[in-house]
C-alpha cells in the first residue's frame, strides 16, 4: 500500500507496546513512519528532530491514552501539526484512540482510528484513510492532497476539492446537508478567495464567480450536495470565472456621453490621458487576461 507521504507518530513513552506494534504493521504496509525509536540516535538535539520529523510528515498521528494527553511533549507536537495544518502546508492529523481519556478540544470533533476494543479494525480504519488520498489523488494525475486549513468544521463527512486555476487539490471537511451555495462561501472564506479586484494601474475592474462541478455537472446553488449525489469522499471541481471592466473605456464613454461634466479644454486633455494610458497598458489578449486572473490566486 502507498501514502502520499511520510507518517509522524506522537505518543507517550508509557504507550511503546502500542506503538511498536502500530509501526511494524504500517512498515509492513510499506508506509514510511517517522518514530524516534529509529530516528533518533545519541547526540542529536531530540526537540530538532522531532521538529524536522514534523515538518516532513505528510500525516501527523497523535496516540490518545491518558499519559498521551497528559504529557507535555505530546502537547507540543501536536500544537506544531496544528499550525502546520491550519497554513496548509500539509498536514493531516489523524487521532488514534488506544484507551478512553479526555481528548484535547481541537481534536474532539475529528474522526479518530478506535483501537480501544478491536486492534485490527482500528487498523484496517486508519489504512482506508491514505487508501482514500492516493486513490483520490491518482485519478486525477496529483501527487499530493492538501489538508483543509479549517479545524472548525468536523471531519466526519468530507470531500476532495480540485482547482486547475490554482492547482491545489484539498481534501475538504464539510456537511453534506450543506448547499453548494453554503459550500461554495465556505470555500471563499477559509482560503481567503476573492470576489473582486481591482487593478487602477491598469484601469480594470474584475468581479469572480464560483461554482461547484460534480461527474460534470455544475451543482444548483440551492441544492444540498447530498441532493446532488454527492457523498463522503467524492471530488468536486471548483469553478472560478472572471469578469472584467474597462475603467478607462468607462470612463470615455461618461467624458462625452454626460454623468460627469468637464470644460471642453480640460474633457479634450483628460481624452488624450485616457487613451494614452489604453495605449500604455497594451492589448488585452486573451492569455494576457488569463495570466492576470492566476496571478490573483497565486497567494492560495
Amino acid at each position: 500500500m502507498r501514502t502520499l507521504g511520510k507518517v509522524f507518530i506522537s505518543h507517550s513513552s508509557k504507550d511503546k507496546v502500542f506503538v511498536d506494534r502500530l509501526v511494524s504493521d504500517l512498515q509492513a504496509k510499506e508506509i514510511s513512519v517517522w518514530y524516534d525509536k529509529f530516528d533518533l540516535t545519541i547526540g542529536e538535539s531530540i526537540p530538532g528532530k522531532i521538529n524536522e520529523g514534523i515538518a516532513a510528515a505528510k500525516y501527523f498521528i497523535i496516540v490518545l491514552s491518558p499519559d498521551a494527553v497528559s504529557s507535555p511533549w505530546v502537547r507540543e507536537e501536536l500544537n506544531a501539526a496544528l499550525m502546520k495544518q491550519i497554513a496548509s502546508k500539509g498536514t493531516f492529523l489523524i487521532p488514534v484512540l488506544l484507551q478512553d481519556c479526555s481528548i484535547p478540544p481541537l481534536l474532539s470533533h475529528r474522526k479518530h482510528a478506535d483501537f480501544r476494543d478491536d486492534y485490527d479494525a482500528g487498523l484496517q480504519e486508519l489504512l482506508t484513510v491514505w487508501r482514500k488520498d492516493f486513490d483520490a489523488a491518482q485519478r486525477l494525475g496529483k501527487r499530493t492532497v492538501s489538508p483543509w486549513p479549517n479545524l472548525a468544521v468536523a471531519d466526519e463527512e468530507f470531500v476532495y476539492l480540485h482547482s486547475t486555476r490554482f492547482d491545489k487539490f484539498f481534501r475538504m471537511s464539510c456537511e453534506l446537508s450543506w448547499t453548494a451555495e453554503t459550500t461554495i462561501d465556505h470555500v471563499v472564506s477559509v482560503l481567503e478567495l476573492r470576489w473582486n479586484k481591482d487593478v487602477p494601474e491598469l484601469g480594470m475592474r474584475w468581479t469572480f464567480v464560483y461554482s461547484l462541478v460534480f461527474d460534470d455537472r455544475k451543482l444548483l446553488l440551492d441544492r444540498t450536495l447530498a441532493e446532488a449525489g454527492v457523498t463522503s469522499g467524492s471530488t468536486l471541481k471548483l469553478g472560478i470565472y472572471g469578469q472584467y471592466e474597462d475603467l478607462y473605456e468607462k470612463e470615455l464613454r461618461e467624458l462625452w456621453g454626460g454623468g460627469k461634466r468637464y470644460e471642453i479644454v480640460g474633457a479634450m486633455q483628460y481624452e488624450q490621458k485616457l487613451k494614452a494610458a489604453m495605449k500604455a497598458r497594451g492589448a488585452l489578449t486573451q492569455e494576457r487576461l488569463k495570466e492576470m486572473v492566476d496571478s490573483f490566486f497565486s497567494f492560495v
